[in-house]
């Protein structure tokens, strides 16, 4: 008994965090990375890797229906606990600690512990649209099917849901795939995000300045690099490069601090050296997900996705836009001029059909015949950001 006190005290030390961020989260999302970061803690890949969930954001019903999956499946000692704002980051995950060292089995924001009572109730509600008849296997996955591939053969077809809750993932993306092997034969976008508004962090100084609220451009210019730091951070942790992706964090993290533009510079330009220096990141990302010039224009692609169009046209193309445009915003991160262009955020421009939603309607073409790894990559090139979509657009991504 006594060991196995002594060991819980030990692995609550330096717990295992599974972030689940709910749209409009981002802002919690970044403390509690940065509290992950200063205390040593590891970010967790899955919930079977994980000794706390952490639910960051906004979590209405619709959400937590998928985060109740993620909880049973997650062993124990387990701490669920939930980060409704930047603030609460601290305190929450110091309060997680301290509970899975006592044992665990907690859920800090009232939800029920599935898991003591076996399978959730609503755990085959959240796979019910699949379409995949028939039995269900554990976790909701249905059984296998089958379907002609391109050459004409009969292979089994298996339906899977990739997201809304992984490692570098949109929040509140949900791509339904059909696979078969390892290759998604057919791709479908949902959004998952509840009804009304939601904090849309990283639009926040251009949908200010469009309401006559007067902005700088230095703070539209810090959000913007702050963005593309983040996306490629995600990238490059689905890419595998962690620390990479630490290192794009922590400029993502200065930026957003107003730490002096010098250090800031010097972080971002030897991060920006070592990427496009890297065969392994080229190998990885070149010739992916390429995306014509004519069909960006034709969608209503704007911002770096469409100027990686007109070059390169594939993932390695779009992380070097990001870089691109992180490295010309840096000397304007204290410009105090007022903001002139109130209807481009980092994503391209605001509004229905524009950034985001655009990003969504090209989707899954990209990751059409592309092998499940690549489609991650595509995915995270991309990286939509569902809290900056209209409820009109939602409504049509989801059809």
């Amino acid at each position: 008994m006594g060991v196995t006190a002594d060991l819980r005290r030990f692995a609550a030390g330096a717990p295992h965090v599974l972030v689940a961020e709910a749209p409009g989260g981002t802002a919690a999302r970044l403390a509690v990375e940065q509290v992950l970061r200063r205390r040593g803690w590891v970010q967790a890949f899955g919930p079977a890797d994980a000794d706390v969930l952490a639910v960051v954001g906004s979590a209405g019903p619709q959400w937590t229906n998928f985060v109740d999956q993620l909880w049973g499946q997650a062993p124990y000692p387990r701490v669920r606990a939930h980060v409704g704002n930047a603030a609460e980051a601290d305190m929450a995950l110091e309060r997680a600690a301290g509970l899975l060292a006592d044992g665990g089995a907690l859920s800090l924001d009232g939800a029920t512990d599935h898991a003591e009572h076996g399978r959730p109730d609503d755990q085959s509600q959240g796979h019910e649209h699949l379409g995949g008849g028939g039995m269900d296997m554990p976790g909701g996955v249905p059984m296998a099917d089958r379907g002609p591939d391109r050459d004409g053969l009969m292979l089994d077809q298996l339906h899977v849901p990739l997201g809304p809750v992984l490692p570098g993932w949109p929040a509140g993306l949900v791509l339904h795939a059909t696979l078969q092997g390892d290759v998604i034969q057919e791709a479908r976008v949902q959004v998952v995000r509840e009804n009304g508004d939601v904090a849309d962090f990283w639009n926040e100084p251009w949908r200010r300045a469009a309401t006559g609220e007067s902005v700088t451009s230095g703070e539209a210019a810090r959000h913007r690099a702050a963005a593309h730091l983040d996306s490629l951070a995600r990238l490059l942790a689905v890419a595998g490069w962690a620390d990479a992706a630490l290192r794009a964090r922590r400029s993502r993290d200065d930026v957003l601090a107003c730490s002096p533009i010098e250090v800031t510079a010097r972080r971002v330009c030897r991060l920006a050296r070592r990427l496009r220096r890297s065969r392994t990141l080229r190998w990885l990302t070149d010739g992916l997900g390429v995306l014509p010039a004519t069909v960006a224009e034709a969608t209503g692609v704007t911002g770096p996705a469409l100027t990686a169009s007109h070059t390169g046209r594939d993932v390695r193309a779009r992380w070097q836009a990001w870089l691109d445009e992180v490295t010309r915003s840096l000397p304007t991160l204290d410009d105090t001029a007022p903001l002139a262009a109130v209807d481009s955020g980092p994503r391209g421009r605001l509004g229905a059909g524009g950034g985001s939603a655009a990003l969504l309607e090209v989707l899954p073409e990209l990751v059409d015949g592309v092998e499940l790894a690549g489609a991650r990559l595509i995915v995270a090139s991309l990286d939509p950001d569902i809290a900056g979509l209209d409820h009109s657009v939602e409504g049509a991504a989801n059809g």
